[in-house]
């Protein structure tokens, strides 16, 4: 029997390969967005390669995000809710996911955007995103679910679970809970079942029992990242509340976004135009 060995030569070479650098490793946190270049995604496979994370907030987005950065993969977090209404705004518009502003990302985490109006649970677009971007991976970040609920009531100081009641047209810190376990029951089913049959697409992680080996090994067909990089990231118990009170939620759409371009594009036209005249 002849065992034929994989050509490795022939393996495309990781997304990442030329943003990948040591340095990062060691940088601090605050400092790794400045550190990135921007990323042209000018492949086919570049533009419909992604990482998706699909688990709700409270689970080790920011760890998952920094830790991804620090492997050079330009990252995008929460961005004040921008990712969740632009996702939300595009699909109901019939666009791609991350037409606009928001397609100049490599990754994606914490898509969620929560006033006194709406929740938007942008991980819920799991099968929207992957139609799309068939070749992404999705990460379903995990935890146990009453410690997760604990995390989620103490956000803010409970500024973040009065917002949401708010938005849900609710009450009382049980209805809210009752709503937010709901949620978290329909959510894994729905995601593991819809990717049962989709090999290597998903990976569950609970940031708890998980190793990071596992994260390593599941990007490892098309990013490099080192298992020494992911760490812990935020703590609910240190957000400082007034901050967070005053720090509101930007309702921001991917529409909306295109506006200041559209009007800088008018702007170097009529200069030119005026060049030319004289």
């Amino acid at each position: 029997m002849i065992l034929m060995q994989p050509d490795l030569a022939a393996r495309p070479a990781p997304i990442n390969a030329d943003s990948f650098k040591p340095e990062l490793s060691t940088a601090d946190s605050s400092d790794l967005p400045k550190l990135m270049a921007p990323v042209r995604l000018e492949t086919r496979r570049e533009r419909t390669t992604r990482i998706f994370q699909i688990g709700f907030n409270k689970c080790g987005t920011r760890s998952l995000y920094r830790f991804l950065q620090r492997s050079g993969i330009q990252a995008a977090h929460f961005n004040r809710g921008l990712l969740a209404w632009s996702i939300q705004d595009n699909i109901a518009h019939g666009r791609k996911p991350l037409h606009g502003r928001i397609d100049q990302w490599v990754a994606y985490t914490d898509i969620k955007q929560v006033t006194r109006e709406v929740a938007i649970e942008g991980v819920r677009y799991f099968r929207e995103l992957y139609h799309y971007y068939p070749n992404s991976y999705f990460i379903l970040n995990t935890r146990d679910k009453a410690a997760w609920i604990k995390s989620r009531l103490a956000h803010g100081a409970g500024f973040y679970a009065r917002r949401y009641a708010r938005a849900l047209g609710v009450e009382t810190e049980e209805d809210v809970v009752a709503a937010w376990s709901a949620d978290w029951d329909r959510h894994h089913a729905e995601v593991q079942e819809f990717f049962a049959d989709k090999p290597g697409r998903l990976l569950v992680y609970d940031i708890k029992t998980s190793k990071p080996q596992e994260m390593v090994d599941f990007l490892s067909p098309d990013f490099l990242t080192r298992v020494e990089d992911f760490r812990h990231e935020g703590d609910t118990a240190n957000v400082d509340p007034e901050r967070y009170r005053g720090n509101r939620p930007v309702k921001h759409t991917a529409e909306a976004s295109e506006k200041p371009r559209r009007k800088k594009k008018r702007l170097e036209r009529k200069r030119a135009r005026e060049a030319k005249a004289t």
